[in-house]
């Protein structure tokens, strides 16, 4: 983590940048109570404390806490679907915001604020303003590599909500295995066509599952099949490359398949591109485009293929020679 004197980055592996302005209130000591003693991460735009508190038994009770969806939230400068107004007072718990996502934060921010003395818990009152600074504050997980169980992904993906990251993006397919089942060619799951952890996948419903957790907890999955690099598992299972007109017939089929049977609600599809010679040069064009007819954008990694603006829908940058594309929304991970 970088401090400065006036903004602070939460920086995570694999991860977007968040970044937070520094904090307003009324008077320093209580800044620095709300910086040094609330450890609220990450730190919100705007806090003001006051001198009371908000009593509590053992969880907060839900009839004292008022949600009201408004049209903005004035102060918020970008990002008004995540932003909210939190204002806690002995009596009551207030929250304004413009949409779920909203309501979700602020929700996380008033769990991170509870303290517990003896058998009682405690809520400084205070308000509090907070929006984000970036749109996809994400983090990666490569199971294609290294898989994990589904119940373990699911804490992880809670624990991301808890601290406001907004975006799961998982890398389901690599050399060493694909790991998502597939009905129309289950050989894909076969356990001889792994290079490590053979036989780990996730199944059609546990997939769905995971898409569905990561709704409930506000967090935006983007599921990754890479192409037509990393592909050796694929190469295996059906004895040609992706870029040959026989794979990617395969690859459509198996396209659709995920894009309308398995995630038919996810609004991206990420296709990688990355680390491979392109031998077909109509190979990624003809992806996206089977991609976008279904009603997904597309992401692609850079370094990667070379687009020209309007052939791929966002640039993710993974390396230090990654480069945005003109008029492309751009994430970076570098």
């Amino acid at each position: 983590m970088a401090i400065q004197q006036t903004k602070t980055y939460l920086l995570i592996f694999f991860s977007f940048i968040y970044s937070i302005t520094s904090l307003y209130a009324d008077y320093i000591d209580r800044a620095d109570y709300a910086r040094d003693t609330l450890m609220l991460i990450p730190k919100p735009q705007s806090i003001k404390i006051q001198n009371a508190t908000h009593l509590f038994e053992d969880t907060i009770n839900n009839n004292k806490i008022t949600i009201q969806y408004v049209p903005s939230i004035p102060q918020a400068l970008v990002n008004q679907k995540e932003a909210y107004h939190l204002t806690i007072t002995p009596d009551s718990i207030f929250i304004k915001a413009t949409a779920d996502q909203g309501v979700y934060w602020a929700k996380q921010t008033l769990n991170q604020l509870i303290t517990q003395y003896r058998s009682k818990h405690y809520l400084p009152c205070c308000d509090i303003v907070d929006w984000p600074a970036f749109h996809i504050r994400g983090f990666m997980h490569d199971v294609g590599r290294s898989y994990i169980s589904p119940d373990e992904l699911k804490k992880e993906i809670a624990i991301l909500s808890t601290y406001k990251i907004n975006t799961f993006h998982w890398h389901l397919t690599e050399d060493l295995g694909w790991r998502l089942e597939s009905k129309i060619y289950p050989q894909l799951n076969d356990s001889a066509n792994f290079g490590r952890l053979p036989g780990k996948y996730y199944t059609i419903d546990e997939a769905k599952d995971i898409a569905a957790f990561c709704k409930a907890h506000q967090v935006l999955l983007i599921p990754e099949i890479d192409m037509p690099g990393h592909s050796a598992a694929f190469r295996k299972t059906f004895g040609c490359d992706m870029q040959s007109p026989e794979g990617m017939d395969i690859l459509k089929q198996l396209i659709q398949e995920i894009c309308t049977e398995i995630f038919p609600d996810l609004p991206y599809l990420h296709i990688g591109t990355d680390e491979v010679e392109i031998t077909n040069p109509k190979f990624v064009s003809e992806m996206v485009q089977h991609i976008r007819s279904m009603g997904k954008k597309v992401i692609s990694w850079n370094p990667g293929y070379a687009y020209h603006p309007g052939e791929i829908d966002m640039i993710h940058m993974w390396s230090s020679r990654g480069k945005p594309l003109v008029n492309t929304p751009t994430i970076d991970s570098r």
